[in-house]
């Protein structure tokens, strides 16, 4: 009894009234009687003193009803509140080892089938995705919108990256940077990977010493190995024969001992992939079990008080109807009876089994309903049914519901409500800079898409005058080699000395020509698949002189769109990166 409480005692200002009720109701009982007092006496009649049991009954009947409106608590119960707090990190490798055939059709493709397959079963927290091969690099920072993700996974291939190698500790130390980046002193990596050698081993090791990140390996390719087939058929060789990749596992069971994670092996079944997701689905940050996953609620306990008012209420009905009438008129507050009804228990029940969508139906605790469509996925639907409860709890599962959904804005919002509620409210804290980063990370990518279409259409315009100025230069000279032509037929029926003037007048316009072109710098170059130019002289066109003329009739070419390559562009991504990091190196270097 000592966390004893009253959850709304401003109810208890209803005694007011019946200090101001009891002192009228027990003068208008004295003065009640048929005969006047003084007549009663002068007859010597003795009247019946009143009965001041009903106004005891009425008093004590309104004192238990005010208690139990203003909800006596002693006991709590514990409400799931879910955190988004977890990260996780997708690290792939892209090495030319991936292309090694002992996984059919290979590694490098079973690697993206089965990073594709783990993706809908994180459904909490956020994911980031990180490529490697000579050195790791960023392809996604975090986000909750999987789809972008699936998005870039199948484009991602050893082609793709700047630095050819097999160096896992680089891909790792690029995870951890983006999870302290967005702010998780805890979090999970998921290495996909075909080995790990000593070296690289305790390099990853060392860059995991100190930090909370939990790294769980799936290992894509088998302990006998297989020669890498590259993509032009041949194999890799090295010193003249054929490379082959094999898995060592002691050295990637060191990683996973160490940092407390799980080691798969690749299989022809979805067992590994569940292995994985089963393992890193709920966000290390949230994961343990107990009052950490849990707000506890007070329970209202004034529904114990309605046994004593309805044997009240019996008695008013049986000798008046002033208590029936207090019941009528006296607000009466909704008393939880129970944490559980009847039907909420079996709810709850179907809810503990997993089947959230039947518990979503069942309940008619709206707390519990909402918890249970949103544990069912069912966001819109746990919007409808939390939005109109004001406690905090309710209120902070509401704003989980908007940041799954993806209405960051909203969520962010409806945290900052609880958060003017309770200010210590910790995890409405860190959701809060959660949903904030994701916005900010929207509007990164809707940016960086913008700017990628407005260089696409710059690529395009600039394609089409580069067009249009090899057509006009064709039909150029195509113009003036028609002209030298009716030159040459005229100069037949000139005299010598108009002849030798009309030449001179040629070589000056030539000259003239090709002046202009070199200043405007739009002369066509040699050697580049445009006819050459051309010196015309007298008489007829020579064999070389009829092929460019052939060759130099426009034709009207139509502008080629530029594809939407999302390999081009992560492999321009991951190549800006290797390049801020080579002059980062240099410029520290210079100092």
């Amino acid at each position: 009894m000592a966390d004893f409480t009253f959850m709304h005692p401003q109810w208890f200002a209803a005694l007011i009234p019946l200090i101001i009720v009891l002192p009228w109701l027990k003068g208008k009982a004295q003065h009640s009687g048929l005969i006047a007092p003084h007549l009663a006496e002068k007859l010597g009649l003795t009247q019946q003193q009143p009965k001041r049991w009903p106004i005891g009954l009425l008093a004590l009947g309104w004192l238990i009803a005010v208690i139990a409106i203003a909800g006596p608590s002693w006991q709590k119960v514990k409400l799931p509140a879910y955190n988004l707090s977890g990260a996780r990190v997708l690290v792939m490798n892209m090495s030319q080892s991936m292309y090694a055939t002992d996984i059919k059709p290979n590694r490098l493709t079973q690697e993206r089938f089965k990073a594709l397959d783990m993706l809908p079963g994180w459904k909490e927290g956020s994911t980031g995705l990180v490529a490697f091969a000579g050195d790791g690099y960023e392809v996604s920072p975090l986000t909750t919108d999987s789809s972008t993700l699936r998005n870039l996974i199948p484009s991602l291939s050893p082609e793709v990256m700047p630095i050819a190698g097999n160096n896992a500790a680089k891909g790792i130390a690029e995870a951890i940077r983006l999870l302290k980046q967005a702010g998780h002193n805890t979090g999970d990596i998921i290495l996909m990977t075909d080995g790990i050698t000593k070296t690289v081993a305790q390099q990853a090791l060392a860059e995991l010493k100190g930090t909370h990140y939990r790294v769980s390996i799936l290992a894509m390719g088998t302990v006998e190995g297989a020669p890498i087939q590259l993509p032009s058929g041949n194999l890799l060789l090295e010193n003249g024969a054929p490379v082959m990749s094999k898995i060592d596992i002691g050295t990637l069971m060191s990683i996973t001992d160490s940092t407390g994670g799980i080691l798969q092996m690749a299989q022809a079944t979805d067992n590994d992939v569940n292995a994985i997701v089963n393992f890193t689905a709920k966000p290390l940050a949230s994961g343990k079990k107990g009052h950490e996953k849990e707000l506890q609620e007070r329970l209202n306990g004034g529904f114990w008080l309605l046994l004593p008012l309805l044997l009240l209420a019996l008695l008013g009905f049986r000798r008046g109807i002033v208590l029936a009438a207090m019941f009528v008129l006296l607000p009466i507050d909704h008393a939880q009876a129970s944490p559980w009804t009847n039907t909420n228990r079996q709810a709850y029940e179907i809810f503990t089994d997993g089947h959230y969508k039947q518990a979503a139906q069942d309940f008619t605790s709206p707390q519990w309903k909402g918890i249970a469509e949103y544990k069912a996925k069912q966001y819109d639907q746990a919007i409808e049914t939390l939005k109109p409860l004001q406690d905090p709890t309710s209120q902070y599962n509401l704003g989980n519901a908007y940041a799954q959904k993806g209405d960051y804005k909203q969520a962010a919002a409806t945290y900052e409500k609880v958060l003017q509620q309770q200010p210590d409210f910790s995890d409405a804290k860190k959701n809060l800079a959660i949903v904030e980063q994701a916005e900010k990370q929207r509007q990164q990518q809707e940016e960086q898409k913008k700017q990628t279409n407005k260089d696409q259409q710059q690529q395009q315009g600039q394609q089409g005058n580069k067009d249009q100025q090899q057509q006009q230069g064709q039909q150029g000279n195509k113009d003036q080699q028609q002209q030298q032509l009716g030159n040459e037929n005229k100069q037949q029926s000139m005299t010598e000395a108009e002849k030798k003037q009309q030449a001179e007048h040629n070589a000056q316009q030539a000259l003239s020509q090709q002046t202009q072109q070199q200043k405007s710098g739009k002369e066509v170059k040699q050697g580049e698949n445009q006819p050459s130019a051309v010196t015309m002289q007298q008489g007829k066109p020579s064999a070389d002189q009829q092929q460019v003329l052939s060759v130099s009739n426009p034709i009207l070419k139509k502008l080629e769109q530029v594809p939407d390559d999302t390999a081009g562009l992560i492999r321009a991504q991951l190549m800006l990166q290797a390049q801020q990091r080579a002059e980062q190196q240099q410029s520290n270097k210079s100092w």
